[in-house]
């Protein structure tokens, strides 16, 4: 059961991150350009792993 709930936050709050991300576009440049990309791929990986294992269950 923990597994699924903890799977249920990584699916939702990767995908805010996500959604976050691509509504706003591209904003400023260099650096921050590149920690607005590297949040997206935080936020893609999040909702991958919640994915898995809100689908996964408690695996027993």
């Amino acid at each position: 059961m923990r597994n699924r709930i903890f799977g249920l936050i990584g699916v939702l709050w990767g995908g805010v991150v996500i959604l976050s991300r691509l509504s706003g576009g591209a904003q400023g440049s260099g650096a921050y350009h590149s920690g607005q990309t590297a949040g997206l791929v935080f936020g893609g990986i999040l909702f991958v792993v919640g994915l898995f294992y809100l689908i996964r269950g408690s695996g027993k």
